[in-house]
């Protein structure tokens, strides 16, 4: 699973979501992500989480490739967000989340 959170600079908070939501599809469409979604604080506004789930390593490599494209074609988050954002990569395992092979309790 690939987690990343992100805080928006003031005014920027739309642009961001935007940015987001669109890293977040381009991964759901990548082979092997099994799901993608962008969150929003609930208190407050502004700090985002990004989350998706592979079914492999390689799979993340695959998506991250992707959204690199993108990057370069949109000119990235860097100018939207406050400070460096807070990435991880974990395994989790798949009867924790109930997904096998993209299928709800399969």
């Amino acid at each position: 699973m690939e987690t990343a959170v992100l805080s928006a600079r003031p005014g920027y908070e739309a642009r961001l979501r935007r940015l987001l939501k669109a890293r977040s599809a381009i991964r759901r469409n990548s082979e092997g992500c099994l799901l993608s979604w962008v969150g929003e604080t609930s208190v407050g506004k502004g700090t985002f989480l990004l989350q998706a789930l592979y079914s492999s390593e390689d799979a993340i490599s695959v998506a991250l490739k992707q959204v690199s494209s993108l990057d370069q074609s949109d000119g990235g988050l860097e100018s939207v967000i406050e400070g460096p954002p807070l990435v991880g990569i974990f395994e989790v395992d798949s009867e924790d989340v109930g997904i096998i092979d993209g299928r709800e309790g399969a």
